[in-house]
């Protein structure tokens, strides 16, 4: 249950959203870099983190509809908590509005 009190946190934020598929639980960030060039190249290329030298494009969420590839979508935080609270009985729901 930790983990996806952990999940709530990152969908707490804005433009951020969650999947899980066969490869595991995956982290949407739905905005732009700030380091994007308007030639759609990296302003900081040499010495970019570490998680951009390791992304490959070969494959991108946006290339096909999340209801494709995705075992679960979550769009936002309280989308998450119902899901706990189906899933775990002991679930305390943590928003309400």
């Amino acid at each position: 249950m930790d983990d996806f009190d952990h999940l709530l946190w990152q969908l707490a934020h804005q433009g951020v959203q969650v999947y899980k598929d066969e490869d595991g639980w995956f982290l949407l960030i739905n905005n732009r870099c700030r380091f994007l060039q308007s030639d759609g190249g990296c302003g900081i290329y040499e010495t970019r983190p570490q998680v951009c030298r390791d992304y490959s494009n070969d494959f991108c969420e946006y290339d096909a509809p999340a209801e494709e590839g995705f075992e679960y979508f979550f769009e936002s935080y309280e989308s998450l908590d119902t899901y706990c609270k189906k899933r775990f009985k002991k679930w305390i729901t943590r928003f309400t509005a």
